[in-house]
């Protein structure tokens, strides 16, 4: 089945449905890639949520650089 033949099909399905096929690739192509990914497993992943050094640093680099654009 060609993808043309495909996302008509996919549009068609229930937003669970959709979710599933979604998770369904991830994990297809984690696999072609060689990443191992469990299902049903949980993976840390980074947010910028509480960091409050990573802020700090960020706003003293935005004051070291001063305004990028001409005030008119």
């Amino acid at each position: 089945m060609s993808l043309a033949e495909l996302l008509p099909k996919l549009q068609e399905l229930n937003r669970s449905d959709k979710w599933h096929t979604v998770h369904f690739l991830i994990a297809e192509l984690s696999q072609e890639e060689g990443i191992p990914f469990a299902h049903g497993a949980t993976y840390p992943i980074w947010s910028p949520y509480d960091s409050y050094e990573a802020a700090a640093t960020l706003m003293k680099v935005l004051h070291e650089e001063g305004p990028s654009y001409e005030s008119g």
